[in-house]
Order: C-alpha cells, then structure tokens, then sequence
C-alpha cells in the first residue's frame, strides 16, 4: 500500500504467491504488483461509499483529509480519483464541509477561476482583506487551513475547466465590465504620483507599488508573485528546524505594494504629496502602511523595533505633544522596510 493509505490495515488471501519467501524476490513478482494495483482500487472504492454517506464523510474527513491530499501529491496516477474527495470550509459555508464539484456548480455567470486562500486557521483567512471585494460581489473563495494544502495546490492547476486562483498572489483578474476598466484606468492616472513617491520611500522592499482592485475596506496589502511562495508557505518553511536559511531569500516571492484608490487613508496621502512630497511625515506614514500591511498579509517584521517608534511617533503627533515635522528622524535610518531577503543572502566563499 502507498504510503498515504498507511492508516488502512488489509488483510490479502491468495493462492498465487510463489513459495520463494525471499523478500526481493517476491517484491519483483508480477502478482504482486496486481495485488497492489488493487488494493489501491478497492480502497479508494470505499473511501468514495464513505464520502457519499452525510453521517460518516465529516468524521473520515476530519481524520484522515491529511492522507487524502498527500496522495494527491504523490500519486499521479490516481489523482484525479483523489480530487475528487477534497472537502473544505468556504466563504459560502464557512461551518460545514464541501466538495469542490460543489464549489465548481456554484460559480457566477463569467466567471472563469476557482478562488482559494491559504492560512494558519479559518478565522484568519475569513477575516482577510484579501477576501473583502471577493466577498462583497458574491464570489465565492475556498478556505485552505492545513499546511499540506500548500504542497498539494501545487499538482492541481485546474479543476473542471476552472483554473485554481490564489487571491494572495499578484495577477487577480476578476470579472468586470468596459465601464469598470476605464474607470481604473483613470484612478491609475490619478494616482501614478503617489505610487512613485511610496516606492521611493519603500525602494527595495517591494518590486512595485501597484492600484489594488481585490481590496473593499482596507487602504493597502502585499501580494506575492504569481509563481512564488505565499505568505503562509514562508510561514511554514520558516517553521521548519532544518530550513536552509541562505537558500531562503532566493525562493522568498517578491513582494508588490497594493493601495486601494478609495480608502479616505490613500486619498489624503494623494493630497499631501502634492503638496508637500518631502515631508517626514508622509514618509513615515508610507512606511508604518507598508509594515501593517505586511502583518496584515502575513508576513513578519524585519525589524519590529523600527515599526514601533514610527507607531509612538504618530501618536505623539496624534496627541499634540510634539511637532513632528520637527522631530521625526528620517525614514532612511530606519531600516524597518528591508525585505527579509536582504537578511538571507548567501555567504561569501573567500
């Protein structure tokens, strides 16, 4: 038996073994090979009776969705068969357990992705700002919670014609009308000066500062890139007590800056660089939005103490205590905004 089926115990009875006990010999047996070819089908024949039973399916998922999703990284030969018992908690129902063909008959008119997003637990990815305009026009995201979810996406491209679409990651294309694209084209205008002064402010921490379509409520996120790492799957390499830390900056994503042209926090900062594009203030401002924006998102702090005396300083300017413009100390001594990459390079070999 395959390795992600370790939790079945079988018991075989044939007649058609040879008496050549001798392990490698009987490994290498044709009938052998058939007994394994299926048992493999007469279990996942009844995996598949138990996923049809509402009674039992919760349980065997809760139990075993671990071995289900690492079969379907390992097996290709049966990883169609696999996707098909994949269950998972969603925006449309967030306390009970569906199948993606579920999620697949419920899609909206146009729309051609399956949206996921990957997490630490439920009440974090519920409450994401990645989810708000997803949420808000009715689209329906799939929670990912497991940790081996990040292994598995990476074998399952589509599903059912519906390509699987990371919401966290750079490229999100959501469906919209003529009026709606012309619409951001303008504000892209409006706004190219702004974008040029907070990746000025930000440089090598971010690959590019970008207009946001996927945010509702929120006035900033960091996105990964298309084909990199995810914040939750840094998280888990991170976690790992053998983690290559000098090959870690070289699979790290690159992170883009995404700003949402209708937060009232973004339309100040527009007005303010018009006015006045040197001020500390604003440079310090451009700064603590990126950090929060990175905890936000789910990535960690570089340097924490950095973020914390920009908090107390615009509280102090909050309060009235102290003219800020006067005494804040410039953004570039303050290396809060290095990216963790420029911490992770590879040694030097004399």
């Amino acid at each position: 038996m395959p390795s992600y089926l370790q939790f079945c115990q079988v018991l075989v009875d044939s007649e058609d073994l040879p008496l050549n006990i001798s392990r490698e010999t009987l490994q290498q047996t044709k009938i052998i090979k058939v007994i394994k070819k299926n048992l493999i089908k007469k279990t996942l024949e009844l995996i598949g009776e138990i996923m049809e039973d509402e009674n039992n399916r919760k349980i065997f998922w809760e139990q075993f969705s671990k071995n289900i999703k690492l079969g379907i990284h390992e097996d290709s030969v049966h990883r169609e068969k696999l996707v098909e018992f994949l269950m998972y908690e969603t925006s449309y129902s967030p306390d009970t357990y569906c199948f993606l063909k579920d999620v697949a008959s419920r899609v909206k008119e146009g729309q051609n992705d399956l949206y996921y997003i990957s997490g630490e637990s439920k009440a974090i990815v519920s409450q994401s700002v990645f989810t708000e305009r997803l949420r808000k026009r009715g689209f329906e995201v799939i929670y990912m919670t497991e940790a081996i979810d990040e292994y598995m996406i990476q074998q399952i491209k589509e599903y059912k014609g519906k390509k699987l679409v990371c919401i966290t990651k750079e490229n999100l294309v959501l469906p919209e009308t003529d009026e709606e694209k012309k619409e951001f084209e303008e504000k892209k205008k409006t706004y190219e000066d702004l974008c040029k002064f907070i990746q000025e402010v930000l440089g090598k921490s971010v690959e590019s500062v970008v207009l946001s379509k996927r945010l509702a409520s929120s006035p900033c996120c960091i996105v990964t890139g298309e084909y990199g790492w995810t914040s939750n799957m840094e998280r888990i390499m991170k976690a790992q007590a053998l983690s290559d830390t000098t090959s870690m900056g070289h699979m790290s994503s690159k992170k883009h800056f995404e700003i949402n042209p209708d937060h009232p926090i973004v339309q100040d900062m527009l007005a303010k660089v018009k006015v006045d594009p040197k001020s500390p203030l604003l440079r310090d401002l451009s700064s603590l939005i990126y950090e929060t924006a990175l905890l936000q998102s789910g990535f960690s702090l570089s340097n924490p103490q950095a973020h914390a005396t920009r908090v107390y300083r615009m509280v102090t300017a909050g309060l009235g205590l102290t003219d800020v413009e006067e005494e804040t100390t410039s953004v570039d001594d303050l290396p809060a905004t290095e990216t963790p990459q420029d911490n992770l390079k590879m040694e030097e070999v004399d």
